[in-house]
């Protein structure tokens, strides 16, 4: 294993291929070979983020060997969102904390999401097979992941004419933002291997969705906290999206 000393304890969760291991205020992400490309990528970004006024991780060593590589960063402090009880305050918070990663400005983001790009990791993923029902909703798994797919290409050409481009988060779940459990007040965000600028309704609509999946509570107070009434078509439109490029 490429982690240095001992004493790291597995980390369970998340849907990457990587293994995540902890030790102290130390987080490890490794992978083999084949994934090395990708958590490079996702250092990069949680090394650009650390320099932006959105609290998060902070790069502290990056092996890479033969094996594979391992990244290393800080902990964040705070519980997830998904393990705490709703409260409007804690919805709010959310809402401030997306708002601010969205208002970072997109000149100085290195990183981008093109649609095209992620519908074209869509097309892949269904492709070979390797979409997860469970990612999708109970109406979705009576469709065929082609047909879901062919929905979306329809879409489209108007999805991508009213694209509103901001830093996204880019898998924007309750998991991945973290609050100090007395103040409600977000305390960073994890797990950014997607960030980079995209419609704003991509993370948007993942929120809407988690919203409803972990606390069965409806989104209006969220936007009315995030200050900016969303477009419906686009939100139904990315929360498509998003579970077919996961296989």
């Amino acid at each position: 294993m490429l982690l240095p000393g001992s004493g790291w304890e597995p980390v369970s969760g998340g849907e990457s291929a990587t293994e995540v291991f902890r030790r102290d205020a130390v987080y490890a992400k490794c992978c083999g070979p084949g994934g090395v490309g990708e958590l490079q990528s996702e250092r990069d970004r949680v090394e650009w983020l650390a320099g932006t006024a959105m609290p998060g991780a902070s790069v502290l060593d990056w092996l890479e060997s033969d094996e594979g590589a391992a990244l290393l960063t800080s902990a964040v402090p705070g519980v997830a969102a998904s393990e705490l009880p709703w409260s409007e305050k804690l919805v709010s918070s959310l809402a401030t904390a997306l708002r601010l990663l969205h208002e970072l400005p997109v000149e100085s983001c290195p990183f981008e999401r093109p649609l095209a790009e992620v519908v074209a990791q869509a097309e892949d993923v269904v492709r070979r097979g390797a979409v997860n029902p469970d990612f999708l909703t109970d109406e979705w798994r009576r469709v065929e992941p082609s047909d879901l797919l062919a929905r979306l290409h329809a879409e489209l050409p108007e999805v991508a004419a009213k694209a509103d481009l901001v830093v996204c988060h880019g898998d924007s779940c309750l998991p991945n933002f973290l609050f100090d459990p007395n103040t409600l007040e977000c305390t960073g965000a994890i797990d950014v291997g997607r960030l980079g600028i995209a419609d704003r309704h991509t993370d948007l609509a993942l929120v809407r969705a988690q919203l409803a999946d972990e606390w069965s509570a409806d989104a209006n107070s969220f936007f009315a906290a995030y200050g900016l009434p969303p477009d419906p078509h686009r939100l139904n439109f990315y929360h498509l999206l998003d579970p077919l490029t996961w296989g």
